[in-house]
C-alpha cells in the first residue's frame, strides 16, 4: 500500500489518498475541499476509488465528499453517530464560515455506508480496520492498517483526535472532553509505538512520539 497526504481547503485538511498498488483500487479519506485537485491526482494515479472514508462529519473534512462521490461512483462511507453533523454542511457552513461556500449549498443526503468498531475496509489487497475514536466528536473514527512484525510500521489515519504536539478541540458539536481522552489513552496509545499517526491537520507523527510527551 502507499498513501499521499494532500492538504485541502481553508483549513489545510489533510485528505489522504491510499492505493493497492498491485490492483490500482483504492480509497479517499477526508476530500474536505480543493475537488479538483483531487480529481486530477486520482487520474494521474490511475486509482479506482472504491469508497471515500470521512472520519468525522466536519464540514472541512467532508464538504467535497458528495461530489466527487456521484463522480467516482463510490460510497461515502463514515459512523453513524456523526451523520447529522454531514447531512447539516450548509448549517456547518453559515455557522464556521458565516455564509454558503461551495459543495455545502445543498443537503449531501444520507452516506452510503456506515461504519462500526472494528469494521473492515477493503481496497485490492489492503485491509484496514475501523476503530471508532469518539470526543472530537461523536462519530469520529481512525482507519488502521496493521504493520509487518519487525517491518513496516502501521498507519492509523486519526482525523482529528490527535495532532502532532496536540488533540482535538471538543467546543464543536457533540465534542467531549473525557471521551476524548479515553480515545487517545485507551486506544491509540495501546497501538505498536512506531505507528504512524496520519492526522488531520499538519505534519505525521508517532504513537511513541505522542505518548511520551503526552501532557493530559
Amino acid at each position: 500500500m502507499r498513501y499521499v497526504r494532500i492538504p485541502v481547503g481553508a483549513f489545510a485538511t489533510n485528505c489522504v489518498i491510499l492505493e493497492d498498488e498491485t490492483s490500482h483500487e483504492g480509497i479517499v479519506i477526508d476530500p474536505g475541499a480543493d475537488a479538483d485537485v483531487l480529481r486530477e491526482r486520482v487520474r494521474k494515479l490511475g486509482m479506482t476509488v472504491k469508497r471515500i472514508v470521512l472520519t468525522h462529519g466536519h464540514l472541512d473534512h467532508c464538504l467535497a465528499a458528495p461530489a466527487l462521490a456521484r463522480e467516482w461512483k463510490a460510497p461515502v462511507a463514515m459512523h453513524e453517530a456523526d451523520v447529522p453533523l454531514y447531512r447539516n454542511l450548509p448549517v456547518q457552513s453559515r455557522m464556521l464560515l458565516g455564509g454558503l461556500v461551495a459543495g455545502a449549498e445543498d443537503d449531501p443526503g444520507d452516506p452510503g455506508a456506515l461504519l462500526r468498531d472494528g469494521d473492515k475496509v477493503r481496497f485490492g489487497a489492503v485491509e484496514g480496520t475501523v476503530m471508532h475514536l469518539p470526543g472530537h466528536s461523536p462519530g469520529g473514527i481512525g482507519l488502521l492498517f496493521d504493520g509487518t512484525p519487525g517491518g513496516t510500521p502501521g498507519v492509523l489515519c486519526c482525523g482529528d483526535t490527535i495532532f502532532r504536539d496536540g488533540v482535538g478541540r471538543v467546543d464543536l458539536w457533540g465534542g467531549d472532553w473525557d471521551t476524548l481522552l479515553r480515545s487517545i489513552r485507551g486506544r491509540i496509545f495501546t497501538l505498536p509505538q512506531d505507528t504512524k499517526l496520519v492526522t488531520g491537520h499538519g505534519a505525521e507523527t508517532t504513537v511513541g512520539r505522542e505518548k511520551a510527551n503526552f501532557p493530559f
